[in-house]
């Protein structure tokens, strides 16, 4: 089977987040089974404005499409828009990951109305696509209430993960922690909420005077982050470390922690969760969007109300004084997080497309 996958988006995980990497890793492991995956993406990264280069790609796409030849086109989020409301000799689907319409509400000003401005050309993709790809029961509803699509049109392949990869990092760096560490790893949006756990950790030092958390990652929040923790006087309770483009480095960190703490409102899917599971962390996280789907409560983690800085607080303090709390839920991540294996992953995939493949190709995939 060939297959072609529309990205333009940043294709490096420390910028492009959860969706490059989960790009990466099903263009990786449907390669390994045998089936040609041909990114096409944009070949310089000009203009320097990205959102500009993603629809100056978009407008050369149809162009480029017409010349070759594939068994299956996959764009993802708005890549592939123009392309979709063309007639079509080859299969199009439309992998939606995040839901550009949800992701605006939780964001503010240019960036809320750039995101409001993609998800219409992302709702354009996913109503004229032959079918639509989403990672949770969460952004499927999304689909069908922002974007018109009928939920029998939206198939589900959840993120993956390559467990190979976390057991040898585990391997190589074996849990050395202080019973105290609180690790945070993400692309820092509004959304994220990730000010909530700063404004926690004065509650948690008073209960557990050792806690500290570790902040990995950069974003439109960063600075703000690094005010906010200079005005709450933080101190050694908050490491702001930044982006770390090593991405072994950054899994490396999750073996120096106790819990890992992620209170965002808003997640299609969350991979950062299942890189915690697969490192045997317990995670406190807030039970919006797709996250209770993801981390089963009071099994993989503690949940909280979106923006309750206190219960927050709360379910840290819980699990750092109870390190058999902890543990025995990050045995049981450990076990869950099997299911979201890349090979397994990658299986589900092609199940889900099967239905929009001509006999040959799926004889053949």
């Amino acid at each position: 089977m060939n297959i072609a996958f529309i990205d333009s988006w940043v294709q490096s995980s420390a910028e492009g987040s959860g969706t490059a990497v989960a790009i990466n890793g099903l263009h990786h492991t449907l390669q390994k089974h045998g089936i040609r995956v041909t990114r096409l993406a944009p070949l310089q990264p000009w203009p320097r404005n990205l959102t500009a280069r993603r629809l100056l790609f978009n407008l050369h796409l149809p162009a480029i499409l017409n010349r070759l030849r594939y068994d299956l086109v996959v764009g993802f989020d708005i890549d592939g828009f123009l392309w979709s409301k063309r007639e079509r000799r080859t299969p199009y689907l439309a992998s939606i990951k995040g839901v550009l319409a949800e992701e605006s509400r939780q964001e503010r000003g240019a960036v809320r109305r750039l995101l409001w401005s993609l998800s219409r050309l992302e709702g354009v993709n996913a109503r004229h696509a032959d079918g639509v790809i989403t990672t949770s029961d969460y952004c499927r509803r999304a689909i069908r209430r922002h974007y018109g699509v009928a939920e029998q049109r939206v198939r589900l392949v959840p993120e993956g993960i390559d467990l190979k990869r976390w057991r040898r990092i585990a391997r190589e760096a074996p849990r050395r922690s202080d019973g105290a560490t609180i690790l945070c790893v993400a692309r820092q949006y509004p959304r994220k909420h990730i000010a909530d756990l700063l404004r926690a950790m004065p509650l948690v030092r008073a209960a557990i005077p050792k806690a500290r958390a570790v902040v990995v990652g950069d974003g439109p929040e960063h600075a703000g982050l690094r005010a906010l923790a200079a005005e709450l006087r933080l101190g050694d309770a908050v490491n702001l470390v930044g982006a770390i483009p090593d991405d072994d480095a950054v899994a490396r960190m999750y073996h120096r922690a106790d819990i890992f703490c992620l209170p965002s409102v808003q997640e299609g899917f969350g991979i950062v969760f299942l890189e915690a599971m697969a490192s045997g962390l317990p995670i406190v996280a807030t039970t919006a969007a797709a996250i209770p789907e993801v981390v089963p409560h009071r099994r993989a983690g503690l949940l909280v109300p979106p923006g309750d800085v206190s219960a927050l607080a709360a379910a840290l303090i819980e699990l750092l004084r109870n390190p058999d709390q902890r543990a025995a839920y990050g045995a049981f991540g450990q076990a869950h997080v099997e299911a979201y294996d890349w090979e397994r992953v990658a299986d589900r995939f092609l199940d889900q497309v099967e239905p929009f493949l001509s006999p040959a190709a799926a004889v053949t995939s």
